[in-house]
């Protein structure tokens, strides 16, 4: 009886503290005075479970029903506002801003100390300024003949099905297209995803669920830190596919890079067999400061770099190829565009990266598609730094999350006019070199994602 009655005080004082600190934060929090749901001011683990597994990745529609009904601040946590403003946006994510990426969140949906999840600013500049070269337009350039000939095994792909009168499933295509580029780009060599019948390939399922988890990662830190920290042989047999099996595949072509690269035949490869990546960042002199990262780390590496630069540009082409079958106007004029510059258009050889980045309609429903198709909608949140911030007027305390999304910033009707219209003319008005700042699919800044050019 009496460790029944130890177990009943534990129970009150477990839930008292709880139901105290949801009273605090509600009702007496620094952020108390911003709208937005009281669920969220309590907690944000379980608004963010509601609205992404509940109700499966609503969350970022949920969130612009709020916008629209209180405003461009919003509470969507105990220390986060969401914020749909892009003059505040620029502000946060200029160069020489003071706020950092916020660790509690990054933390758990990259590997710490990647390019992608590194928090520090001046870890970061080294690792940006090491990979750098790996993704300029030169590296593209010698990638040339190797994209193109991925190009076309696609394109004689689609012809295969055309001729049996078979669909195409344009999101396996896509994503297969361009797994086979990034894993070149990271590797020096493709997964061959494009070989397989259905266009069906592994790495992009380790990557879709990997996703898949990371709201679970988001929702709930502590339960993912205490998983995290757990042995690979356990970690193998929670989760087999997603992580543990995703990473032993890419550890295994790092490897396999790496003994390619000790053998003399390597000094005789072309460049588009090399991966720039890996070379510079086993390079001790590639930065200042710059540390070798272990194996371990050279693989994570990868993996965030492989995760990012697959699903964010396939989304991109998928979406873009559904938005110009929509307009039939604007694959005309691309059709009209293409064949003037290129008379013989089916010669391959003569459309390249230089001859084509300075045609401007085709380069208008590029910037128009990366507009509108949001690859990474979702938030990310930069830290208050210590001395606060005015916020239209109010002082928001030090490490209080602001958090940005792309798929609103780029719909603000403030820049864009007719934000939910596919237009690629709006990139072609008198005024349209205002509209390339305001673009927040590559984010901004610093941490402006490596791949954009």
């Amino acid at each position: 009886m009496g460790a029944l009655k130890i177990l009943s005080a534990l129970g009150g004082i477990y839930l008292a503290y709880w139901t105290s600190r949801a009273i605090y934060r509600i009702f007496f929090h620094p952020l108390s005075r911003y709208p937005g749901s009281k669920v969220a001011a309590a907690s944000a683990a379980w608004y963010e479970w509601y609205w992404n597994f509940h109700q499966p990745g609503q969350l970022l529609f949920e969130i612009e029903r709020l916008h629209q009904k209180h405003g461009p601040v919003i509470r969507i946590g105990p220390d986060d506002l969401h914020i749909n403003d892009p003059e505040v946006f620029q502000d946060v994510t200029r160069v020489g801003s003071k706020f950092v990426k916020d660790a509690k969140f990054y933390n758990f949906i990259t590997f710490p100390g990647s390019s992608i999840g590194e928090t520090d600013p001046g870890a970061h500049r080294i690792r940006r300024q090491v990979l750098t070269p790996a993704f300029s337009p030169q590296r593209v350039q010698e990638l040339s003949p190797f994209i193109k000939q991925q190009v076309d095994k696609l394109l004689g792909r689609f012809s295969e099905f055309a001729k049996s009168s078979t669909p195409v499933n344009i999101n396996a295509a896509s994503k297969a297209f361009t797994m086979d580029i990034i894993s070149k780009i990271l590797f020096g060599q493709e997964v061959g995803s494009m070989d397989d019948p259905e266009f069906r390939n592994d790495f992009v399922r380790y990557i879709k669920e990997a996703f898949e988890m990371g709201w679970t990662a988001t929702a709930f830190p502590e339960l993912t830190k205490f998983m995290l920290s757990m042995p690979d042989w356990i970690m193998k047999a929670v989760f087999p596919i997603p992580i543990m099996v995703f990473k032993e595949k890419c550890t295994a072509l790092v490897h396999s890079y790496l003994e390619r690269q000790k053998s003399t035949a390597s000094a005789r490869e072309p460049d588009h067999m090399k991966s720039v990546v890996i070379d510079m960042l086993v390079d001790s002199t590639a930065a200042k400061g710059h540390i070798v990262p272990t194996p371990d780390q050279l693989t994570e590496e990868m993996i965030m770099l492989l995760s990012a630069g697959n699903d964010t540009t396939s989304d991109a082409l998928i979406i873009g190829i559904w938005q110009i079958c929509r307009h039939p106007e604007v694959l005309q004029r691309l059709e009209r565009e293409l064949q003037t510059a290129f008379p013989s258009i089916h010669n391959s050889d003569a459309i390249t990266y230089e001859s084509v980045k300075s045609l401007p309609y085709i380069n208008a429903v590029i910037k128009e598609i990366l507009r509108i198709s949001n690859p990474l909608p979702g938030r990310l949140p930069r830290l208050v730094p210590e001395e606060g911030y005015t916020l239209y007027g109010d002082h928001v305390p030090g490490n209080i999350a602001f958090n940005f999304s792309s798929h609103l910033l780029n719909r603000h009707p403030s820049v864009w006019t007719d934000p939910n219209t596919f237009d690629p003319d709006r990139w072609l008005q008198p005024d349209a070199a205002r509209l390339d700042k305001y673009l927040a699919t590559f984010q901004n800044g610093t941490r402006q994602c490596l791949g954009k050019q």
